[in-house]
């Protein structure tokens, strides 16, 4: 089994070079990550799953805009 840091670096490697790929327009499709296997799902405890879960639906939201305004227009 790797270790959580081991494990976090491979991933960040990967990402880069998808990132790298896309740049390069060499990837059809913008999709970064991989996807889990049900054998790597069951590896999970219940409480990381809901974390994956919420990752996924903050990744995944419709942009907003967010708009900056000057401090001084907001001030009494």
């Amino acid at each position: 089994m790797l270790s959580v840091t081991t494990g976090v670096k491979n991933y960040a490697a990967l990402i880069q070079q998808q990132i790298n790929e896309d740049k390069q327009n060499l990837r059809e499709k913008t999709v970064y990550g991989i996807q889990l296997t049900e054998e790597k799902l069951n590896d999970f405890r219940d409480e990381q799953i809901g974390q994956l879960k919420e990752l996924m639906d903050e990744a995944t939201k419709p942009n907003k805009k967010i708009t900056i305004s000057n401090d001084s227009e907001h001030k009494t």
